[in-house]
Parts: C-alpha cells; structure tokens; sequence
C-alpha cells in the first residue's frame, strides 16, 4: 500500500510542478507586459503577452505527437520522468531573462522561445500523469481518479498564484518577480527524485504481456478520425471555461470593474482554490451518480453564474461579481475534472496516451490557448467588454455536447 501511495504522489507531484511552472507567466502577466512591452498601452501590452501565451500551445501537440508515441509503445514511465525536467529548464531561463530595457526587442524573441519549449514538454505531461493515475486506481474510481489528478494541479496553481502575488508586492524589490520562475529548477530535482519509485501502470502490463498489436500514427488517426475530434471539440470547450475563468479573470475584472482592482490578486487565489476543492467533488459524484447528471447541472450554473456577471459588470454591481465568479469557478469544475475520465474510455489501453494527448493539446492549441488573446481583441477592436463571459457559457455548451455524444457513443457499443 505504500508503495502504491508513493507511485501516486510522484505522479501528483509532477502535475502539480507542471501547473506551477506553466501557470507563472499567466498569472505575471500584469508585470511581464510592464518589463517586456513598456512603450504599449495596458490593453495592447497584455496582447502581446497573451499572443506569447498562446504560442506555447502551438507546440503542445508536436510535444504530445512524440511523449505520446513514447508513451504507447514504451510505456507511460519514461515520457513522464523526461517531460518534467524539460518543463522546468525554460521557465527558469524565464526567471533570469533580461527585460526590454536590458536588451531591446530580443528579450521578447528570447520569451516566444521559452514558451514554445514550456509547451512542448506540457504536450505529454499532464496527459501522462492523468493515464498513469486512472488506470492504477481503476474502475471504482474512474472519475475521482480523473479529478484527482486535474485538482492537484490546482496546488500548482495556487503555489504559482500565492507566489507570483507575494514576490510582486510591496514587500519585495523590483527584480523579486523573477524568484517563482528561478524555483522551478529545485521542484523539478524534487519531482524526478520522486518518481524514481514509479512502475509501469496494470493495464500497459497487461498490454504488453498480451502482444497487443500497436497500431502506427496514420492507421491510428484513420480509425480514430471522429473520437479524435470530439476529444479535441471536448479539450478545447473544457479549456476554455478554464483559462477565462480561472487564469484570466485576474486581469479581465479590474478592467472591467476598476472597483476590484485593490481585492483582485487574493481574491484570484480564492476562486483558484474553489475550484480545485469542487473538482474532486465533482468526481466523487460522477461515479456514484453518473458523469452526464454531473455535467447536467454545471451547464445550468455555467450559464446561470455568467448571465450574473455579465449584469454585475454592465451595472458595476462588485459583490455580485465577486459571487458570479464564485459560482462559476465551481460550475467550470466537472468540465474540467471530468474529461480525462470520460476521453480515457474511448481508446484502447495501447491508443490512449496518443488519444487523449493528441485530442488534448490540438484542441488547446486551437480554441483554449488563445481564448485570453481573442477576448482581449473584441474588447479592443469591437468594444465588446462582455466577450469573455459570452465565450465562456458558448464553450461550455460546446463541451457538454460532446460529453452527451461520447456518452451516447459508449451505449451503442
């Protein structure tokens, strides 16, 4: 039992450093548009951070593509003891980049670079971890598996949130911003020394044992073409709700409620936290109750909690947004908790790292990564200052569909 409970925290301890480093340049986005775009206006700088946000998941799925490969034939073990060092490394060059003052215009080129390599070690991370857990704990706990796993990368998110807000305070010198990124190199020497107890997951055993034939990338997309897109439609809904919700609320509600400005950074720890303590809850229910009861009822809060934003926002109504928020962070959960459960079911145990990593970081890439940046376009262009909370009840619309429809799936099978 112990060393099942060992290979479990490495597994989780790997999640959460992998939600801390890649979660640290959202949440500085405030002070990296200061450093690294000074002569830009607020709402143009933080496109720019943005579109660089966005550029990390442009190479999530070339990092999946072959973590996933690996993964399959492999076995889960090696892709994530590679993944989390190659996470860590670009982050901390993050940490000692010179600022546009220091170098000019190179330090933004140097800042896409990290990005895009931060990217590319997520795009077999988090998938990784999330098979590794659910298939050792099994059927019983097939969904408290999936929002285990996806809630422990909320302590990666509160330990980037709690950090990045207490080194940006008053407290600190100017330079501190730098001190989260520059730690991410001690997490991950404390991550491979823990997942040194790691051993391969029963059910790729159990695969490899049987002589399971392994089917190639092509023949694999050929018999997979619409499981593969409704994974994608469901990580790019999922993903979405979550980076509107969670990360980008932090910067969206000062500007459009100048009001919150001076409660934002600890109330954005609040709702990061809500939503990691609803994500297991969420699990907990779907096998007990069902997983489409479950997202049944976060649809009609999703919609109902962004209605209320939207009218505590065109009326500057401040508790009421702060309760929306709330409310959101919690009915954002199941999707978000959920979909690794519900994805891992539709692909055999020797297609579905390729599966659900293919599926997870096409849809990221296209529709979740740059949901930050086309929000803040129609706020710009159009003056749509609502955009977000439209995008939000549309995407998770978007995802509920396709849980019903892989649902629906499995009953004909």
């Amino acid at each position: 039992m112990r060393k099942e409970k060992k290979k479990i925290i490495g597994a989780f301890l790997g999640t959460i450093v992998e939600y801390y480093d890649y979660s640290l340049y959202g949440f500085s986005a405030g002070i990296i548009a200061v450093k690294f775009f000074p002569e830009l206006e607020k709402i143009q700088s933080l496109m720019y951070v943005f579109g660089i946000y966005a550029i990390s998941y442009l190479s999530k799925p070339l990092g999946s593509l072959i973590f996933s490969f690996i993964g399959d034939f492999y076995g889960r073990l090696i892709s994530l003891r590679i993944t989390i060092i190659g996470i860590a490394i670009p982050t901390f060059t993050i940490g000692i980049l010179p600022d546009f003052n220091s170098i000019g215009v190179t330090a933004a080129y140097i800042l896409i670079i990290c990005r895009f390599m931060q990217g590319f070690f997520v795009g077999g991370e988090y998938d990784g971890a999330a098979i590794y857990v659910i298939e050792h704990l099994g059927k019983k706990y097939h969904y408290t598996a999936s929002a285990i796993t996806r809630a422990s990368g909320v302590i990666g998110l509160l330990l980037g949130i709690a950090v990045t807000n207490l080194f940006n305070s008053w407290l600190f010198p100017n330079w501190a911003w730098r001190i989260p990124f520059i730690l991410s190199l001690p997490l991950a020497v404390l991550t491979i020394y823990c997942r040194k107890f790691l051993t391969e997951t029963p059910d790729f055993s159990n695969s490899i044992q049987q002589k399971i034939e392994i089917n190639r990338l092509a023949s694999f997309i050929k018999h997979n073409s619409l499981t593969l897109l409704l994974a994608i439609l469901l990580a790019g809904g999922f993903g979405i709700t979550y980076q509107l919700s969670i990360i980008f609320m932090k910067q969206y509600l000062p500007i459009v409620m100048p009001a919150t400005s001076t409660i934002i950074s600890s109330f954005s720890v609040f709702i990061v936290f809500i939503f990691g303590i609803a994500m297991p809850i969420a699990g907990f229910l779907a096998d007990k109750l069902g997983e489409m009861i479950v997202v049944k009822i976060s649809l009609l809060l999703t919609l109902t909690a962004s209605g209320l934003l939207g009218i505590a926002i065109y009326y500057q109504l401040m508790n009421l947004a702060l309760i929306s928020t709330i409310i959101l962070a919690i009915s954002i959960a199941p999707f978000n908790a959920l979909a690794h459960g519900i994805i891992i079911k539709a692909f055999s145990v020797n297609e579905r790292y390729r599966g659900i990593s293919l599926g997870h970081t096409i849809g990221s890439m296209l529709m979740s990564g740059t949901a930050a940046y086309i929000s803040l376009y129609f706020m710009k262009e159009y003056k749509i200052m609502l955009f977000p909370i439209i995008y939000i009840g549309f995407s998770a619309i978007i995802a509920f569909f396709v849980i019903y429809k892989f649902s629906k799936k499995r009953e004909i099978i």
